[in-house]
């Protein structure tokens, strides 16, 4: 079971979401193993075995951050093994697994529910470029 609740997909911001965004969205939260959200990554190696490639891969996943479904929990580098690691904003984060999260970034079971706030009332503000 992937798990989204009820009242994020009867959502006006899930209804706002092209196709393309849903999949991603589906395709991290297949990660989700109920302790881990803040360790999921939607990196290119890990989805290219589900169909996506670069650039949309790229254009969901920033159009999914800035619409607060997805808060970067730590900022990849170019170095395998450093992904840019995510959390699902209508569940808490977990506790990091063997690694850290970026300053400010803290475990807590509240959900953050970014996509149900407008941008300005995010505690954690997205750092790529926004897509339009």
């Amino acid at each position: 079971m992937v798990g989204i609740p009820y009242y994020v997909v009867n959502s006006e911001q899930w209804a706002g979401l092209k196709a393309p965004e849903v999949k991603l969205l589906v395709d991290v939260r297949l990660q989700y193993n109920g302790s881990n959200n803040g360790n999921l990554s939607a990196c290119h190696t890990l989805m290219k075995k589900r169909g996506w490639a670069k650039s949309s891969l790229y254009r969901s996943f920033t159009k999914l951050v800035y619409s607060g479904f997805l808060v970067v929990t730590r900022q990849g580098m170019k170095v395998r093994g450093m992904p840019t690691l995510v959390a699902i904003t209508w569940c808490g984060i977990d506790e990091p697994k063997k690694c850290q999260y970026d300053f400010g970034i803290n475990s807590h079971p509240v959900p953050l529910k970014h996509w149900q706030k407008p941008i300005s009332k995010w505690k954690h503000q997205p750092n790529r470029k926004e897509i339009k």
